[in-house]
């Protein structure tokens, strides 16, 4: 017996693929006109997710963000991170090395830094 159709597994195919691709859409910063009689452009930028893949937070922190020991030491689970998201840019900024975080001090931008501190607390973080 078949388990699915070829219908069904191209309808699940097609969907994972959307998802993908939802995932990956870029969310947009703003950068300045040469003169400010013109309206501000729109620049797409990578979302939280790609920065925490580009910068291999998952490396320690796991792609789901539940940390453990693993091949880069071990990870904090930041699903239920106490901090808030000034603690995390600093925290990602100035690094705890006691604990084996790494500081990233000059090496990612404010901007990507408030992205992943919104992408821990609000994509990663586990739901009550």
């Amino acid at each position: 017996m078949k388990r699915f159709s070829k219908t069904t597994k191209t309808l699940t195919i097609a969907a994972l693929s959307a998802l993908t691709l939802a995932a990956s859409m870029p969310i947009t910063a703003t950068a300045q006109t040469e003169t400010e009689d013109r309206p501000v452009i729109k620049v797409p930028r990578a979302g939280g997710r790609m920065a925490f893949e580009k910068y291999l937070c998952i490396t320690c922190h796991m792609p789901d963000g539940r940390g453990g020991q693993n091949e880069g030491g071990y990870g904090a689970d930041l699903r239920v991170t106490p901090l808030n998201e000034d603690q995390i840019v600093y925290t990602i900024k100035e690094g705890r090395t006691a604990k084996g975080m790494p500081a990233f001090k000059g090496q990612i931008d404010d901007e990507t830094l408030k992205m992943l501190a919104e992408f821990i607390k609000n994509d990663l973080a586990l739901k009550k």
